[in-house]
């Protein structure tokens, strides 16, 4: 009995040794499990009772409850390991009744986008992040400007550098972005 509990030890031993050694850690960068991540999952809809739009988000971001205060707001975030992708819908007033074109201005100037694209009824700025007055290392944004009678619809994205591979998912459902799902 002795010699089979002691055989008995040393096969467990012997097996915790092999699992532990050739247990196979996963070293892959996370942006690279993020791209992955995009690709396979699914996308969810929010659609906001307040302006009646719609956003696409994926199925493994968060949504944020205290978004849901605010009348035409919503927030989407992913965050892991000090990466923190957040996705953001609100509509603002066009209170000085801005054309596309001179809205675009404005809010390239504020926001220092680097790259700008006029449609017929919206604009897309996308650059490096800033706060007040200096840029925010390593961090970018998307963002999609949508005009409607006195209203901006707004859709942005604000990601790191290193993941901007990894959310090109996304920026294509925010470029393609219609306020309405039944517009003709």
């Amino acid at each position: 009995m002795k010699r089979f509990l002691f055989l008995s030890m040393l096969i467990f031993i012997a097996v915790m040794i092999y699992v532990s050694v050739h247990e196979k850690e996963d070293h892959t960068p996370l942006p690279q499990k993020l791209e992955k991540a995009m690709k396979l999952t699914r996308m969810k809809e929010y659609h906001d009772d307040d302006y009646d739009y719609v956003v696409r988000y994926p199925a493994f971001f968060e949504q944020t409850a205290d978004s849901l205060l605010d009348r035409g707001c919503s927030r989407f975030s992913f965050w892991q390991d000090s990466t923190e992708i957040v996705q953001t819908t609100f509509v603002g007033p066009n209170a000085d009744s801005l054309t596309i074109e001179k809205a675009m201005e404005k809010y390239a100037t504020e926001l220092h986008a680097t790259k700008q694209q006029k449609g017929e009824d919206y604009f897309i700025l996308s650059g490096a992040l800033h706060s007040d007055h200096s840029g925010i290392g390593g961090r970018r944004f998307y963002a999609k400007f949508v005009k409607h009678r006195r209203l901006w619809f707004v859709q942005t994205l604000a990601y790191p550098e290193d993941c901007e591979q990894a959310v090109q998912k996304l920026i294509c459902e925010i470029k393609d972005w219609k306020v309405w799902k039944n517009v003709n």
